[in-house]
């Protein structure tokens, strides 16, 4: 099974995510193919796809517009396949329970808007990256951080990534999924 992990960053965390995502499917023995959103090749096609996983990180209560655009773009192949969706949200960390639930409302409400209806959709933490910063998106960074219980060291990054969940989040999709009729 050949799958297709199609990804949407601001800093990188959800890259690295899907870079995570694609070991775990080769571990497995299927073939995997990450892809940055906003740079698809201009002969990019999903016929030689199997199943996706497409991953946004969410920013300001936003994702970038470019997997909005892939996603109506190529939904009816979404919703023919295999899917699965997850979600980079710092505040699905937040000791704050109102900031965990709207960080769950998120993958939802980007499927309902899109009629993408993908089999698995899961919300991970991502990393505040304090070194990657400048003066005033640390400082705001920092504040945040504090008021949701994070560091506010900002001497280096941090990162909050659950891997044990990422793991189950993909080994459960791939226990969902078939191989194509004719393969082995």
């Amino acid at each position: 099974m050949n799958i297709l992990i199609l990804y949407a960053t601001k800093e990188g965390q959800t890259e690295k995510i899907a870079d995570f995502i694609a070991e775990v499917i080769r571990h497995h023995g299927h073939q995997a193919v990450t892809q940055l959103g906003e740079h698809l090749p201009k002969d990019f096609s999903t016929d030689r796809f199997d199943a996706a996983m497409l991953g946004g990180s969410i920013h300001m209560g936003k994702y970038p517009s470019y997997l909005k655009k892939f996603v109506t773009g190529h939904r009816d192949w979404l919703n023919q396949v295999p899917s699965a969706f997850f979600i980079v949200c710092m505040a699905i960390n937040s000791v704050n329970e109102k900031e965990q639930i709207e960080a769950r409302s998120f993958g939802p409400k980007f499927v309902k808007d899109t009629n993408w209806q993908p089999s698995l959709l899961e919300t991970f933490a991502g990393a505040v990256k304090y070194t990657q910063y400048g003066f005033i998106t640390r400082k705001i960074m920092q504040m945040i951080s504090k008021k949701e219980g994070g560091s506010t060291d900002t001497s280096h990054d941090h990162e909050y990534t659950n891997w044990e969940a990422v793991t189950q989040f993909t080994e459960q999709f791939l226990s969902e999924i078939k191989e194509p009729e004719g393969t082995s």
